[in-house]
């Protein structure tokens, strides 16, 4: 048996090693208990000075190894495991718990011993984290205690929404004066991006007034990985920068870059970046000035702008500056509130001048009022005038510089009408360029106005259509060379108008409320520009006129009883005259002897009779006569104004211009090259029958009813018809409605809307569409008609009996003939297909309105049409008599 030996004692060996093993748990216990102890108090010392340097890292912004957070992990867990083990108290005889706590005490070693080896492999290189990696356990950052206001909320929202992955946006902008709050707006959005870990990286560079790409490229590759790019051209830096981006890009890592306070555009190709951007790659612009984001390249819906604040929150800013000072002194908080109005929303203004008024006394807040109110700006060291300085200096145009300076001539927080810009920059000939055309001049000063608005803060909308405002703590006199003033309360002239300023004022306007008679020393020889407000029998000295031979322009507006030029002597360089809601003597044949005179308004005046004088001013090219009502015209008076492009004659209150045939066939002729009308040819008249559209650029014109009358200032080209069908045709305004917005039909035997017009795509500028009473209409739209309505707003629908569905007929969709009339139960509730109307077929609709339909059945349309209207989420029942609206202005009749 010998011979076996020698493989029998390795086998037993073997078999008897787990059992030694396993009874050595139970027979040294506590010996591995006491091993255990020892150890973990090692491990612990080791663990605390592990996490010592990990906070020391994170502290210092350098990059913790990877290995680290896993140890600390299971550190922990090993150390719960160990405290659970009993250290004492177990009985020998207790066979099953001395091996239970010994088995578990070596296998708590054995981890202790491999935790130990892995620490050692862990190196600590201090290398400082990328400030653009976003870190996936980052602490949120924002500041609770920080207001934001609600208007900024709004802002933040809608940006977010257009940084989230799922957005197809790859670019958004922030645009605002400066001072408004961009930047702090722009840190709560990169703040909400990273706290929401939208990105892997979020990088932001400070551009300012130059832009150098050097700057730049150095900044970004700072954000990527903490270093600098060691290239020295600009082109091998963007090379660098590329490949950056590229590997970053092919990781699919979701990266954010934040150009902030960028003034000019500059070609992203110099940063590396590539248009479009990789996928997952936004950009996020700020800049005062709205044209370098658009030349960026980011579309108008995803240029957000910042405002200035609106007037709970400016108090709310201002008086949480000043603390508690206020207190319950009402006449301090009332002088707070007007110097907060003074400030007009802008931030940086108030937060200024709010720190200067802390803890001061009440004669410096009335002190500080006082300023403002003078244009005294000494209180904001510069501040305001340099924020304005830049969004004027870095206008483009110089025509949108004229414009606004012209603007200052109307007092703060002032509506501007738009067009009055247009007519007194015309009389002043600051058009130079477009000396030659109304129409041009108008264009001009709406880009112009548009540009202005744009460049933020310089001007803004008003709540007035067809106006503007300026904002208050302008001071136009830092800016213009040109003097000019605004003298709201007559008391004032005293300060302002003096007889030893007569040579320093090139244009005023004067608000006469109160006055009785001009002051002896109103002498202003350089004077081109004389605007005069609210006055009642003012009485005017005799050489009025003498003493002003440089007029330029001259406007009343709801004067009594204004004095006018009469003699060519008295206005050799008038062009524009301007008379609106005044009292007029009966004769106005004088005005006739005024030859330079280029645009003539006459609005509301209840002018009875246009003299055939008028028809001296050869060089008339605007002649407005809106508002007199039974207006008569002399003969002769459109045969000789052969220079006139703008004609604007609508009545008063339906009181009706009484034409003659003489003045139906002169202005026949004079239609032929006008470029704007407005004008009401009422049913049982004397009317013009051939007048020429072609031209029109610009008209109100309504043929057997009235216009509405329409107060503000803005304009809309409008049509309002009430005729037989065939005659429509034949007078050819139908040419017109290809630039029509405003529609209204009273026709008759019109059976559809493409009856009115041969082409079909000619109603696609339209924004409002009324038809009321057409007997004989059984469908409105034909389907190709219908698609082209995507400006349409506003529809109504008024008396039509016989009209069963809005759009009908058959059309020709992708050369396939579709028949668009259905039965009745192939179609959906008619309350639900309105209601997804604005889906289905006309995308900008915000009212429908119905009234008096009694055959209405439904849209009409095709069976992928109504499968779209079932989408909807609820219905509504509707009847004969019964219609509803349902988008966004619901009204039910």
């Amino acid at each position: 048996m010998d011979f076996i030996s020698p493989f029998i004692d390795p086998i037993i060996q073997c078999l008897m090693e787990p059992i030694k093993k396993h009874i050595g748990f139970f027979v040294s216990s506590t010996k591995l208990v006491e091993k255990m102890r020892v150890e973990m108090q090692g491990l612990n010392n080791t663990a605390l000075d592990m996490q010592n340097k990990k906070d020391e890292a994170e502290a210092n912004n350098e990059q913790v190894p990877l290995l680290v957070s896993p140890w600390l992990v299971e550190f922990k867990e090993t150390d719960e495991k160990a405290k659970s083990v009993p250290t004492g108290g177990i009985r020998c005889f207790n066979v099953a718990k001395r091996y239970k706590v010994g088995k578990t005490s070596s296998d708590i070693v054995e981890k202790i011993d491999k935790l130990e080896a892995r620490k050692s492999k862990i190196e600590w290189t201090h290398k400082k984290i990328p400030l653009g990696m976003v870190r996936s356990t980052s602490a949120p950052i924002s500041d609770d205690t920080e207001i934001i206001f609600e208007s900024r909320k709004l802002v933040i929202k809608n940006a977010l929404k257009y940084l989230n992955p799922d957005s197809e946006t790859q670019k958004i902008a922030l645009t605002g004066m400066s001072g408004v709050g961009k930047t702090f707006v722009m840190e709560k959005i990169k703040i909400a991006a990273e706290e929401k870990h939208m990105f892997d990286w979020v990088m932001k560079v400070v551009v300012g007034e130059k832009t150098d790409p050097i700057t730049i490229q150095q900044a970004i590759a700072e954000y990527m990985d903490g270093e600098g790019l060691t290239e020295t051209t600009k082109d091998a830096r963007a090379d660098r920068l590329r490949k950056k981006f590229e590997w970053r890009a092919q990781q699919r890592k979701k990266v954010l870059v934040i150009i902030d306070d960028l003034w000019n555009e500059f070609d992203l190709k110099d940063i590396g970046l590539m248009s479009p951007l990789p996928s997952g790659f936004k950009l996020l612009i700020t800049s005062q000035f709205y044209y370098v984001c658009t030349k960026m390249g980011v579309n108008a819906e995803s240029i957000f702008t910042v405002g200035v604040l609106n007037d709970t929150d400016a108090k709310t800013l201002f008086f949480g500056i000043v603390g508690p000072s206020v207190g319950n002194d009402h006449e301090l908080k009332k002088i707070g509130e007007v110097i907060v109005k003074k400030c007009g929303g802008l931030p940086i203004a108030i937060k200024t001048i709010a720190n200067s008024l802390r803890d001061d006394i009440k004669d410096a807040w009335k002190d500080a009022l006082s300023n403002l109110q003078h244009g005294n700006l000494e209180l904001l060291y510069g501040i305001v005038d340099k924020v304005f300085e830049m969004s004027y200096n870095n206008l483009k145009i110089d025509d949108a510089k004229t414009i606004f300076l012209l603007s200052g001539i109307f007092p703060a927080d002032f509506d501007i009408p738009i067009e009055d810009l247009m007519r007194y920059g015309w009389g002043l000939k600051l058009f130079k360029e477009l000396y030659t055309s109304i129409p041009k001049a108008r264009r001009r000063t709406n880009t112009c106005v548009h540009k202005l608005i744009q460049a933020n803060m310089l001007l803004t909308e008003s709540d007035r259509d067809g106006c503007v405002k300026r904002h208050d703590l302008f001071v136009m006199s830092n800016f213009s060379k040109v003097k000019q003033a605004s003298v709201v309360n007559h008391e004032d002239m005293a300060g302002l108008l003096t007889k030893y300023a007569n040579d320093s004022y090139d244009r005023i306007l004067l608000m006469c409320t109160g006055m009785s008679e001009f002051p002896a020393y109103f002498n202003y020889p350089n004077l081109s520009l004389l605007i005069l407000k609210d006055g009642d029998k003012l009485k005017f000295p005799p050489d009025f006129y003498e003493r002003m031979k440089k007029l330029e322009v001259v406007s009343y507006e709801n004067m009594n009883t204004p004095l006018l030029p009469k003699t060519y002597e008295q206005s050799t360089q008038l062009r524009t005259l301007c008379l609106r809601s005044c009292s007029l003597m009966d004769d106005l044949s004088f005005l006739g002897n005024l030859s330079n005179l280029e645009t003539l308004t006459i609005a509301d005046c209840n002018l009875v009779k246009l003299p055939s004088t008028i028809g001296n001013l050869r060089n008339l090219k605007l002649l407005d006569l809106l508002g007199c009502g039974d207006l008569c015209i002399d003969d002769g008076v459109f045969q000789n104004l052969a220079s006139l492009e703008e004609l604007y004659m609508r009545a008063y209150e339906g009181r009706a211009i009484k034409f003659t045939d003489a003045n139906c066939a002169e202005l026949e002729i004079l239609s032929q090259h006008l470029f704007a009308l407005e004008m009401e040819f009422c049913e049982s008249k004397v009317q013009p029958k051939n007048l020429s559209f072609k031209q029109l650029e610009r008209f109100r014109i309504s043929m057997g009813c009235k216009l509405s009358h329409n107060k503000c200032r803005s304009f809309r080209n409008e049509l309002y018809l009430k005729a037989d069908c065939k005659e429509l045709l034949e007078c050819k305004i139908n040419v017109l409605f290809e630039k029509t917005d405003e529609l209204l039909l009273q026709v008759n035997n019109m059976n559809h809307l493409g009856d009115t017009h041969p082409f079909q795509d000619s109603f696609y500028n339209l924004r409002v569409l009324r038809v009321n009473q057409c007997e004989h209409l059984t469908y409105l739209f034909t389907f190709q008609v219908a698609i082209g309505l995507k400006k349409l707003e506003r529809l109504v629908l008024i008396g039509c009996p016989l009209l069963e569905v809005l759009v009908g007929g058959n059309s020709v969709v992708s050369d396939k003939r579709v028949d668009l009339e259905f039965e009745r139960d192939t179609q959906p509730p008619l309350g639900c297909q309105f209601h997804n109307l604005k889906e289905i077929i006309f995308p900008n609709l915000d009212e429908l309105y119905l009234k008096d339909l009694p055959c209405l059945k439904g849209i009409g349309g095709t069976g992928d049409m109504w499968s779209m209207s079932h989408k909807a989420s609820s219905s509504t029942t509707v009847n004969n008599q019964f219609q509803v609206c349902m988008l966004s202005i619901l009204r039910s009749f």
